[in-house]
């Protein structure tokens, strides 16, 4: 069995190599034309875009990974199937059991890869590319958020306009209140930094309001006690889909610490943790397929049979994940749950083909 093992996982793996080229071939198409328009601001030039693309490539390939190994899967078993191979294994003894172990040995090494690309391949790739892009056009790089980033440690709530690296701030608003949320310090700066456990703030000007009177100052400096980690600053301004599981942990524990809603970072979180089983889960669930439809199929039949599967399963994935917080649907279980429900099937199939 050995050497079917090593036959089975070595085409699907050859299948599924070749439909990641194609998909990655479309996805750099698509993220080049987005970003053609940006051409000739500041340094930003066509070698830029390149590398650009090429260092996004990953985040976006493991985002339909999962797809591209269903679509793989369906490729290879189906040609084996057309040329009679698969059986032939079958009238040799070989259980369906043993087979989906065979299928599974190329299953577990995408999973594999699909945890190395989500942890630092697809994180890396987008902060390098971010990176380079914001250097190119900007001439700094900085990580600018839409309508501002709010943190809150304690009684202090921070607005930050954006980050620079080093845990370095650019823009800055503060509000420090008292034990019953009055109002008792506003800050504003266009420069600070996190040092030390403060919050080193560069000419602010700042107004302490009293019961009966207000006070102003601009001092050249003004420390204040916020102990937000620069890692953590760094994860707030990204999106939680480009985290890793590690990022994702960090940036929850934070959140739960100061009584935040980690809703959508405890969803991301989970959905990294499941991605890999769900791989492994898609490449087995091509398996009977083999044995019904695909068997006389052509190669273009078994592309549409899985990239129909595939959006269905996508659609659902994203579905359940996004309503699941909104009817109260614990975020592991909103993750896991297309997933679960997808092996299950599976497992019934293949036990009516025994």
């Amino acid at each position: 069995m050995n050497l079917i093992d090593r036959y089975i996982s070595r085409t699907i793996l050859a299948a599924t190599a070749m439909v990641a080229l194609v998909v990655g071939a479309l996805a750099a198409l698509s993220v080049f034309i987005g970003e053609v328009d940006s051409i000739g601001e500041g340094s930003y030039g066509f070698v830029q875009v390149i590398a650009y693309t090429l260092l996004r490539m990953p985040s976006h390939l493991y985002l339909v990974l999962p797809v591209i190994a269903l679509l793989g899967a369906l490729l290879a078993l189906g040609a084996l199937a057309a040329g009679s191979e698969l059986v032939v294994v079958r009238a040799s003894g070989v259980s369906m059991a043993r087979l989906a172990g065979s299928v599974s040995i190329a299953g577990i090494v995408l999973a594999l890869l699909a945890v190395g690309v989500g942890e630092y391949l697809g994180p890396a790739g987008v902060r390098t590319g971010d990176a380079l892009r914001d250097k190119a056009v900007h001439g700094h790089v900085a990580d600018s958020i839409d309508d501002g980033l709010w943190l809150r440690q304690g009684n202090t709530v921070v607005r930050i306009d954006g980050t620079l690296p080093g845990g370095r701030i650019d823009g800055l608003d503060v509000y420090q209140m008292s034990a019953d949320g009055r109002l008792e310090r506003t800050v504003v700066a266009d420069r600070a930094v996190l040092h030390d456990r403060k919050l080193v703030i560069e000419k602010p000007a700042f107004t302490t309001i009293k019961t009966d009177s207000t006070e102003t100052g601009t001092p050249d400096t003004l420390s204040l006690d916020v102990d937000i980690d620069p890692k953590v600053l760094d994860l707030a301004v990204t999106e939680p889909s480009e985290l890793s599981t590690l990022g994702l942990w960090r940036y929850i524990d934070y959140l739960q610490a100061n009584e935040i809603n980690a809703d959508d970072y405890q969803l991301a979180f989970w959905r990294n943790v499941i991605n890999p089983f769900t791989v492994w889960v898609l490449v087995v669930f091509a398996l009977p397929f083999a044995f019904g439809s695909l068997r006389s199929a052509s190669a273009g039949q078994r592309l549409f049979i899985g990239g129909l599967i595939g959006l269905v399963f996508f659609l659902v994935n994203e579905i359940v994940a996004s309503t699941g917080p909104v009817y109260g649907v614990p975020p592991w279980l909103a993750a896991s749950l297309p997933t679960v429900l997808l092996a299950v099937v599976t497992g019934a199939w293949m036990r009516r083909l025994s």
